[in-house]
């Protein structure tokens, strides 16, 4: 606790600049991308972070939150966002017939397949998965743990998986 993992998984996505050093993604330095790269860059590379009722916006509802990275970057149209943000909300366990609910209507577990399906939205190559699990329940860990594990493998996607939950960290690395 407190050492850091949060800040270093920020630092990596170039949400904090390091003190020092390099952060580097496919050979480029992330804090040194120019707008339509930085772009690019958050395209492949999102987070899921670790308090879910914290990371979502109360004001906006669950299809707003998962439709918001696709507003800022795509070039489909209205109706195509809408129908992926039902696919991403189907894909991590819940209904598209929620998509107009807010997120204090869900519990931690719906919470977090929220941020889980934001992620997703842009078809990221790489999520930075923040302590996902260790805000819920243990009951609902497993099933979380169960679902990032099977994304992983659908999307072929690299996870940097920060826990201090050993355990939880031997369930879900390879």
């Amino acid at each position: 606790s407190g050492c850091g993992k949060s800040t270093t998984a920020e630092t990596l996505l170039g949400l904090h600049r390091p003190t020092d050093g390099q952060v580097r993604f496919d050979n480029e330095d992330v804090h040194k991308l120019h707008d339509s790269d930085r772009k690019a860059f958050t395209r492949r590379a999102q987070i899921v972070f670790q308090d879910p009722s914290s990371s979502l916006d109360p004001r906006m509802t669950i299809g707003e939150t998962i439709r918001e990275p696709l507003d800022a970057h795509s070039a489909t149209t209205k109706n195509e966002r809408e129908e992926r943000v039902g696919e991403l909300l189907e894909r991590v366990g819940l209904s598209a017939d929620q998509m107009d609910r807010y997120p204090h209507e869900f519990s931690g577990g719906q919470q977090q397949r929220v941020g889980i399906a934001r992620a997703l939205a842009l078809d990221p190559e790489f999520i930075v998965l923040d302590e996902p699990t260790s805000a819920l329940d243990v009951s609902v860990q497993a099933q979380i743990l169960n679902l990032l594990s099977d994304i992983q493998e659908e999307f072929g996607l690299t996870y940097l998986f920060i826990s201090h939950d050993l355990s939880v960290v031997r369930h879900l690395c390879d």
